[in-house]
């Protein structure tokens, strides 16, 4: 009897004109917030131990361009990133993986869009699993025509205000051959460290290590995502750590992952906006 009353209130036709509607609007303004004007997210890291001189060290990271996929088609497409970059004016840039789309046409190797990314402490990425597919020597060597330096399982040391701090980058997790323990042999245990690897999930290990801040994207932070239920989907390696801010937990390391500028498989994202992320580093009690 009860269910007959709810039919006569709310037939299903005009439930069905209620509810179509609806998710279509909600679809095309999702669309539209997902899909539209990067956005800068402005992070402050507080790292428990950070020398004072490099207390306000700002970074630019960016991920996941997916060049030769999506929006970022041209080198007019990447340029405006490039001068949203500039116009941050951070210390350092730095780019962790996926420049390219798997799908993309292998000619485009050639003349890769990251010229004009400029940063007093220096320019430096590492590879995705996109990458891989296109040969990581062929990129690297573009990469250096354009000034960005590629970290594979290497580290470089970079000075500001009279004290130094180490940059770490690592081959790609899932497709390459990551070794950390290679990459920061060279440093002192006591000298602060950044990473840079392509996957989020990698962060446990990079706690063991001592590293104080790592750097990743990925995850594209699920790139389709739905209000209430969140990310449809991410990917193998990226799905603990998948978007923002985290601390590794028994650790004092922290990771940050981007949801990147890109997209893959699907030209579109749904509540889910590119990100360039402008990080300042403070030396704080942490989370």
């Amino acid at each position: 009897m009860r269910e007959n009353v709810i039919h006569r209130l709310f037939p299903r036709r005009r439930v069905l004109k209620i509810v179509i509607p609806g998710l279509v609007l909600l679809l095309l303004y999702g669309l539209a917030a997902g899909s539209g004007s990067v956005i800068v997210e402005r992070v402050a890291v507080p790292l428990p131990g950070l020398p004072a001189e490099l207390d306000g060290l700002t970074i630019v990271h960016i991920s996941d361009l997916h060049y030769g996929f999506g929006r970022f088609r041209s080198e007019d497409s990447v340029a405006q990133i490039i001068r949203l970059i500039s116009s941050l004016h951070p210390d350092l840039i730095v780019f962790t993986g996926d420049l390219l789309d798997r799908s993309a046409d292998p000619a485009i190797t050639d003349t890769l869009p990251l010229q004009g990314l400029k940063a007093p402490l220096g320019v430096y990425a590492v590879m995705g699993n996109h990458d891989h597919h296109f040969g990581k020597e062929k990129i690297a060597c573009s990469l250096a025509d354009s000034g960005v330096e590629v970290l594979v399982n290497g580290s470089v040391r970079v000075e500001k205000g009279g004290r130094h701090f180490w940059l770490i980058g690592l081959d790609d997790p899932l497709t390459g051959d990551p070794d950390l323990a290679k990459a920061i042999a060279p440093i002192p245990s006591g000298d602060f460290k950044i990473l840079l690897v392509h996957t989020p999930d990698f962060a446990p290990r990079a706690a063991r290590a001592g590293i104080q801040l790592q750097l990743s994207g990925h995850s594209h932070g699920g790139q389709v995502r739905l209000p209430g239920v969140g990310a449809m989907y991410y990917p193998p390696l990226g799905r603990k750590y998948s978007l923002g801010l985290y601390k590794v937990p028994e650790s004092r390391t922290l990771v940050y992952t981007s949801r990147g500028l890109g997209t893959t498989v699907l030209p579109l994202r749904l509540f889910c906006p590119p990100e360039v992320t402008l990080l300042t580093l403070h030396s704080g009690a942490g989370n």
